[in-house]
């Protein structure tokens, strides 16, 4: 199942696979100053605007 989060970048909704997500990490976003959560995968990062913990949380219960 794909759990969908906010793109910090672009605001548009990104969907995620939580069984290839390798860690959650919070980052200071350089051009806003805005602390964003970052969602590492298999081949990349992405920012998103949802909390660190709500992310967590939801890749914990899709695992489950």
């Amino acid at each position: 199942m794909l759990i969908n989060f906010t793109d910090a970048t672009t605001g548009n909704s990104v969907a995620v696979n939580p069984q290839h997500v390798v860690c959650v990490f919070t980052n200071k976003d350089e051009k806003t100053g805005l602390t964003v959560t970052v969602i590492n995968v298999l081949n990349g990062n992405i920012a998103v605007t949802e909390e660190y913990t709500e992310v967590v949380g939801q890749i914990q219960s899709e695992l489950r």
